[in-house]
């Protein structure tokens, strides 16, 4: 996907630029045409004038006496006509905006103007001025040409790239799908190992109990790891039950489940649980408590504490480990970030914690102090 954004914007930026770069040429030969169309149009008016007065011929002044000049020339009707005199005084003009004499070719209030004084004196007329009309139609036209090739280009380059990354993509897609079904299968087979694991260990005779607890601690670990993974592999495609559960009553088993780990490291937990209702899907809820209990184990110092609240409005998790940076703390709920890359893990626990808290509209709050600890609040 940013291999088709990069590529999308950095053509888009190149069609653009082309585009205004067409337009331009295009507006400036826009004006080069009439104005060689109009120089040519009063190059002929001129020549006209010229061969009255040359031959004598009384018609030309007649008509002007009695009609409007651009009829006497017969020019189309968006042409007006203005015919000045020594000093620049208006003989025949069928326009009353001022004239600029000093140029020869300019564009003002949607028209084009053009000054020929090529007549030289002929029938007392020294400057020819011919006014072209309504410029803004061809400019209109213009800009709807540009558009329409901006637009094409755009929905040509959107589909070329989509087709690009598709191609470019397959094979990547291919292979993930492999490893997805690779990881769907290897998870679904370790829960029989690991079931049988647990349930033999309490069946274990003549064996050290340090040992034991060991192999029972390391199976736990397992255990939790492969929860998360089929979690998280299923979620999306699974559709949960709801029904009401006894948070309070849930998160006292979860705290027998992780009693040897907090042993382990020594940890001191206090609990402060209200009675709570949630109708929730339970397997969800068990994963949300195990995460927040796991995280505050895992990242606790030797000896230190835990604190479980449990009210009406929330579930809060404090630990008095390590921390989590501010800098990092954007980042922490998502897939594979990790506070601390010394303590292990996939990065997956808190990702898992946030998706379920946003499936059940619940509201995720973390404060943490690097080397102080870390507080995790569910608001319900």
């Amino acid at each position: 996907m940013r291999f088709l954004l990069i590529y999308l914007g950095s053509i888009y930026a190149f069609i653009c630029l082309l585009a205004w770069m067409f337009y331009t040429i295009e507006i400036k030969n826009l004006h080069e045409n009439y104005a060689l169309k109009m120089r040519a149009t009063a190059s002929s008016i001129a020549h006209k004038i010229v061969t009255a007065h040359m031959m004598e011929d009384g018609t030309l002044h007649q008509c002007l006496a009695k009609n409007a000049p651009e009829i006497c020339f017969g020019l189309e009707k968006e042409y007006q006509l203005g015919l000045f005199g020594e000093n620049n005084k208006p003989l025949h003009v069928s326009f009353s905006e001022p004239i600029d004499f000093s140029k020869t070719f300019y564009l003002e209030n949607d028209s084009f103007y053009t000054l020929d004084e090529s007549t030289q004196g002929h029938l007392g007329i020294h400057t020819i001025v011919l006014k072209h009309m309504h410029i803004s139609s061809a400019v209109n036209a213009l800009h709807s040409q540009v558009l329409l090739y901006f637009l094409l280009s755009l929905a040509f380059a959107t589909f070329l790239g989509y087709v690009l990354a598709k191609q470019f993509l397959k094979p990547i897609q291919e292979e993930i799908n492999h490893l997805d079904t690779f990881i769907k299968d290897s998870t679904h087979e370790l829960n029989t190992p690991i079931t049988a694991i647990l349930m033999s260990i309490g069946t274990l005779k003549n064996v050290d109990e340090k040992k034991r607890k060991r192999i029972e601690l390391s199976a736990k670990r397992i255990a939790t790891l492969y929860g998360n993974l089929s979690f998280m592999l299923l979620h999306d495609k699974q559709n949960e039950e709801k029904n009401d559960v006894d948070v309070k009553k849930l998160i006292e088993e979860r705290v027998e489940y992780f009693a040897d780990l907090m042993a382990s490291k020594r940890i001191d937990l206090s609990l402060t649980l209200e009675e709570k209702s949630l109708h929730i899907n339970e397997e969800s809820l068990i994963k949300l408590i195990d995460n927040l209990f796991s995280n505050a184990i895992k990242y606790n110092r030797l000896g230190g504490t835990i604190e479980v609240l449990l009210d009406f409005e929330k579930l809060s998790v404090k630990d008095s480990g390590i921390g989590i940076e501010s800098s990092k703390l954007g980042d922490i709920t998502k897939r594979y970030k990790r506070a601390n890359s010394d303590k292990g893990g996939f990065g997956i626990g808190l990702d898992i914690v946030n998706t379920i808290c946003k499936t059940n509209s619940f509201r995720l709050e973390i404060d943490s102090k690097e080397n102080e600890g870390s507080t995790f609040r569910i608001y319900f």
